[in-house]
């Protein structure tokens, strides 16, 4: 924009130049103010004919005065303003083109981050894929290496400890007796850090997310939404509830509910967390009626209030607006 304003200034200086060589008149004045403010207005004019004609009309406004007054010298006054025309016009037109090549610049940079960010985004997808994919690979080898350990050296301690009792049995050697009774402490204790390091494996295979996905994809005709905020050091039993919770759940929507959506809710505090399953399906006054005095027919959402409950916690059912299950799972934060 200065750049333009600076070429219709010394084009409009250089055609008051030309007006005002035979003396500085009032009509001289009058014109050059004229071929000044046309020059300079044309500037904010967005219309491309528009912008061409008032960028025109000083050259020939001046052109016509000089013919008009009949001045001395006038053809080489003429082939000024024309070759003062020329000069404006061609500065005009190589500013635009500059101006044209910054906008694609501009266009070409703006293209090219929007690319790059779109790059990083997909980066950053694969590798929260690959994150998962190697998360999934430990869970599958720590499931692997607990039944492994389970079946066969639980197998050989389970046979180990069979044999001694049978060899304390049958022993009479007073002399041997202690030693067989701490070999056989040990073979137990042994057994029980065994089957501790095996849960705790197992525990640790359980992935939350992977499960609560794979229950949700059963509702295929339901529009799903979620707000899960998800933990997956929770306690194992609260995790195992969760999941037992939710599949009844979805097992008594795909059983019972005229509903087209689900709403799923899990929070989680410090020393508890909460899980509600809503759909917006109707219930039937009978149905209502069972619901609001526990007369369950089936066992679903008796056994959604005995999960609950093993841990210390409560199950309720709310009829407003569809039907709701909503839990709250109490825990020890301490405990991984």
């Amino acid at each position: 924009m200065l750049y333009d304003i600076i070429i219709r200034l010394l084009g409009a200086l250089g055609l008051t130049l030309i007006i005002n060589t035979n003396g500085i008149t009032t009509i001289s004045v009058v014109m050059s103010v004229c071929v000044f403010l046309l020059m300079e207005i044309s500037v904010i004019v967005n219309t491309k004919i528009i912008y061409s004609i008032l960028t025109a009309i000083p050259f020939l406004l001046t052109a016509g005065y000089l013919i008009g007054i009949n001045t001395d010298n006038l053809w080489i006054k003429l082939i000024a303003v024309f070759v003062l025309s020329g000069f404006t016009t061609i500065s005009i037109l190589l500013y635009n083109k500059m101006m044209a090549y910054h906008d694609e610049l501009h266009r070409t940079r703006d293209d090219s981050i929007e690319l790059e960010e779109m790059l990083k985004s997909k980066n950053k997808a694969l590798l929260m894929e690959q994150d998962q994919q190697v998360h999934l690979a430990t869970l599958a080898e720590r499931n692997r290496i607990a039944r492994e350990i389970h079946d066969n050296v639980g197998h050989l301690l389970s046979r180990g400890i069979l044999l001694l009792g049978a060899i304390v049995t049958v022993n009479k050697d007073e002399n041997i007796a202690p030693q067989l009774k701490m070999l056989s402490d040990t073979l137990d204790e042994s057994m029980e850090k065994m089957r501790s390091s095996v849960h705790d494996l197992h525990d640790d295979s359980i992935d939350l997310k992977k499960n609560i996905d794979e229950i949700l994809g059963e509702l295929k005709n339901f529009t799903v939404n979620t707000e899960l905020d998800l933990d997956e050091a929770l306690p194992t039993e609260v995790k195992l509830s969760i999941i037992g919770i939710l599949k009844e759940s979805v097992t008594n929507i795909l059983k019972h509910s005229n509903g087209d959506s689900v709403a799923v809710i899990l929070h989680q505090n410090n020393s508890f967390c909460t899980i509600s399953i809503t759909d917006n399906g109707t219930l039937t006054p009978e149905q209502k009626a069972r619901i609001s005095t526990e007369g369950y027919d089936g066992i679903g959402l008796t056994n959604i209030k005995n999960r609950a409950s093993s841990l210390g916690g409560e199950a309720y059912f709310y009829l407003n607006d569809g039907f709701t299950v909503f839990a709250r799972l109490p825990f020890d934060n301490k405990r991984g």
